[in-house]
């Protein structure tokens, strides 16, 4: 584990170098996703999404260098920068509204997206992607029908209809599922320890 956390540290350093041009792609799929999620969930628009994904990117990679990995853990600091790139697009989108208004003498009430409710949503959107990244890591690991067997039980199948629907014994379904759910709460940890750093 050592060394999987000293390449997520050595990815970050690398990715500070803007000539490390395979540093930026590799930082770019780790990330990428997660910001795109986010900012769709703060209420950003559809046509602004992609480039203020890409701003996000470019702000994360320039701050990097000044990243202290013994004052903040990586997420925290993630998160940080993608609120302060929300922050300053809505300042900017309500400004422009702003002025809009009163050209035209009409008036629109601002949504103001709180701090807390930034960083819960960031909270919730981080569980999310180390979910998502553990389970597409868990289903390289299984064959045969456990996966299946694990997301219909997700899906709110109940042991006998998944048994049935599997042509499966009970027994069968309950040991399947044991098995992923194990191994999904063991990769979510260890995701969560080398992308937290």
């Amino acid at each position: 584990m050592e060394s999987t956390i000293q390449t997520r540290h050595s990815l970050l350093s690398r990715t500070a170098d803007l000539e490390d041009e395979s540093a930026w792609d590799e930082f770019v799929q780790q990330y990428r996703e997660f910001i795109l999620c986010v900012l769709n969930q703060l209420g950003v628009s559809r046509d602004d999404l992609e480039d203020l994904t890409q701003q996000t990117l470019i702000a994360l990679t320039q701050d990097l260098p000044r990243y202290d990995r013994n004052r903040a853990r990586f997420r925290s600091w993630l998160s940080a920068i993608v609120r302060n790139k929300a922050n300053s697009y809505f300042r900017k989108k309500y400004s422009i509204k702003r002025c809009l208004d009163r050209v035209s003498n009409e008036r629109v009430e601002e949504d103001k997206v709180t701090v807390p409710e930034i960083e819960n949503l960031v909270e919730k959107e981080w569980a999310a992607y180390v979910g998502s990244l553990a389970m597409s890591r868990v289903r390289e690991s299984f064959q045969g029908q456990a996966i299946e067997v694990f997301e219909l039980g997700l899906d709110g199948h109940s042991a006998v209809e998944i048994a049935e629907k599997t042509n499966l014994t009970l027994a069968s379904v309950y040991t399947l599922k044991k098995r992923v759910k194990k191994r999904l709460y063991l990769e979510i940890r260890k995701l969560a320890s080398e992308l937290e750093r």
